[in-house]
């Protein structure tokens, strides 16, 4: 339940100084001046008051330990949740609200969690004590210790629904021991840990793990949340959108270790870099909880109150720059050895733009591209114009499916035909669901709609391939006398995209009109000369007829030539392809021809019939 900023502003502003001497009230406010309303913070020990009430705002502030509190927060800490304190809110100055999601269950087909009964938490308070948690805090978040001693962390949605259980041995972890498990015989949701505990008008924290959002708790502040399932599954974003779309300030704390590092690296691209900062754990140690256990709570709040500016400045000193090694960037790799060889991957941050004549194959091969993405759990996003909805879904389910998976019928008129089996289709689309986002047919083909489709998919559901097919397609509100240089701005952005967020694009480009049988060449892209210039790679396809491959003395039917590589320096490499219809897949070799997708774990005794003898076919 999303609750309108402005209806809590307008609440607030109903109150006026009776914030100050609600709030003064509920924290035992010590040497409380009612006059001019300050007092000395309860955060920390101090002689001479320094919690100072802000009548624009309405928030106490302390000028000594940097705490901030408004009303929803004190109502907080006396044992509300976010919407509790609102509804305590609204109904002291009457306003009228519906609450009526509120401890309702609203996720149909969804086995909600049993409630851990708790009848004692000896070995949780220990535990967690040695790790610097309080009692205090303990009982505020609601950690529970079930009938084996184990710690129960439990996951409440926004509408203060037990939506996940998760638990953790309330001892050391033996090496081989699982560290963490959810309920047993219960679903589980990306849903964050404490989020219906925190005050959207205050900067959100996001931690590793339970125990740190613990630590950032007892150090004083309130505001976090803990991501649910590892710091390798970014799922909780798009899961929480909406809710975390609210807030002007998020900052990450991530651990200390290459798999946090590429958890803030993640999130910063995707919540965005001009609202996002990091804490910067020290060296010597891996996370926040051992900084409260090593440094103490003043220390955990010195780290989150100096976070740092998330790093995307505009300019960056030649000397900061770190040498990089083309094995260490990240990318996707194409799924076809003998390509990969020489591109390596599609790397993130780069423009690859893609041409060919009509029916050279394109489609298949980006289409293949996609589902070499999804093998390597990376989600993509696609635009085309050349086919539509369905028909792009049959093209890629075929690719997915392979010929283990695709039968051969006949019509009425006696015609053959190919399709997935359905058993196959079904399994691909549960398996595949919310990995790959197709742009609707019945949107605007205008760049701005496209480009903002672009940017929410990689925000919101972590796409790290997009693919325009095709340049031509795009509106651009273009004249004959501009037309070249609203191509380049389009290049432009495409590259600053794929910069700005990490992330591989690819575009098709048709090129201009050619003899039968003419190789696609660098000059021979249709629009601005600056589309070529401005890419990163330009790869070519092009359909080898019967004179072809009898001229040529090869018998393959298609050609991926890399005509540009600005990342490895190189051009004019050209690698030979087959492609078999009825799967719709190019291959170099049957480990590529018989290749099982990773939603296919059946193991085939059976080789697959290979249409022929793999030559080496470069050069």
């Amino acid at each position: 339940m999303l609750i309108e900023r402005e209806k809590i502003n307008e609440a607030k502003e109903k109150l006026g100084e009776e914030n100050a001497i609600i709030m003064a009230k509920l924290l035992g406010l010590e040497d409380f001046e009612e006059k001019n309303l300050r007092a000395r913070c309860p955060f920390h020990e101090e002689q001479t008051p320094s919690f100072i009430f802000n009548q624009k705002n309405y928030t106490f502030h302390c000028f000594g330990c940097s705490a901030t509190v408004d009303i929803i927060d004190v109502y907080m800490k006396t044992g509300e949740t976010y919407l509790g304190a609102v509804q305590k809110l609204f109904e002291k100055v009457g306003i009228q609200h519906s609450f009526g999601e509120r401890g309702v269950k609203t996720k149909k087909q969804y086995k909600y969690p049993k409630e851990v009964v708790c009848t004692n938490k000896d070995k949780v308070y220990k535990y967690l004590g040695l790790r610097g948690i309080s009692k205090e805090t303990i009982d505020y978040m609601d950690v529970r210790e079930d009938e084996k001693g184990n710690c129960a962390f439990n996951y409440y949605d926004q509408n203060d629904v037990l939506t996940m259980v998760k638990y953790r041995p309330a001892r050391k972890v033996e090496k081989g021991e699982h560290k963490n498990w959810c309920q047993e015989g219960a679903d589980t949701s990306p849903i964050l840990f404490n989020m219906n505990r925190v005050n959207i008008n205050a900067p959100l924290l996001i931690t590793e793990g339970e125990t740190d959002c613990l630590a950032a708790i007892e150090a004083g502040h309130t505001n976090t949340v803990s991501i649910p399932l590892g710091a390798t599954n970014h799922h909780w974003i798009a899961e929480n959108w909406e809710w975390l779309e609210q807030f002007d300030k998020i900052i990450i704390c991530a651990d200390r270790d290459d798999a946090g590092t590429k958890f803030q690296k993640e999130a910063i691209y995707r919540l965005g870099s001009w609202r996002t900062l990091f804490v910067e754990i020290p060296e010597g140690v891996n996370d926040l909880n051992e900084v409260l256990y090593r440094h103490g709570k003043e220390r955990v709040m010195e780290l989150i109150m100096n976070a740092k500016d998330s790093p995307v400045p505009s300019v960056r000193n030649l000397s900061d720059i770190k040498d990089v090694n083309l094995d260490s960037i990240e990318g996707i790799e194409t799924g076809f050895k003998t390509l990969d060889k020489e591109l390596m991957r599609i790397f993130y941050g780069t423009l690859t733009v893609v041409s060919g004549t009509p029916g050279s194959g394109k489609t298949s091969f980006l289409y293949q591209i996609i589902c070499n993405a999804l093998d390597q759990e990376k989600n993509a996003w696609l635009f085309s114009r050349e086919l539509p909805e369905w028909m792009s879904k049959a093209w890629i389910v075929s690719i997915l499916a392979g010929r283990h998976n695709i039968k051969e019928y006949e019509n009425d008129s006696g015609a053959t035909y190919h399709r997935p089996t359905l058993e196959s289709k079904q399994a691909i689309d549960s398996y595949y669901n919310n990995k790959v986002h197709l742009y609707r047919d019945d949107y605007s083909e205008h760049f701005n709609d496209v480009y903002q489709s672009m940017e929410d998919s990689v925000r919101k559901y972590g796409c790290k391939l997009l693919i325009v097919d095709n340049l031509m397609t795009l509106g651009l509100d273009a004249s004959e006398n501009n037309i070249l240089m609203k191509q380049t701005e389009v290049v432009n952005r495409l590259i600053a995209l794929a910069t700005k967020y990490n992330v591989a694009v690819m575009l098709v480009v048709h090129p201009r009109k050619m003899q039968r049988g003419v190789e696609v060449g660098i000059y021979d892209a249709s629009g601005s000369s600056n589309i070529i210039n401005l890419a990163h790679r330009f790869l070519a396809i092009k359909k080898l007829e019967d004179e072809d491959r009898e001229k040529r003395g090869v018998n393959y039917n298609a050609m991926v030539a890399i005509i540009k590589d600005r990342i490895r320096g190189k051009a004019n490499m050209k690698f030979g392809m087959y492609y078999d219809v009825p799967s719709r897949r190019f291959y170099t070799s049957y480990e590529e021809f018989a290749h099982n997708y990773a939603w296919d774990t059946t193991e085939y005794a059976d080789k697959l019939h290979y249409p022929q003898d793999i030559e080496e076919v470069t050069g």
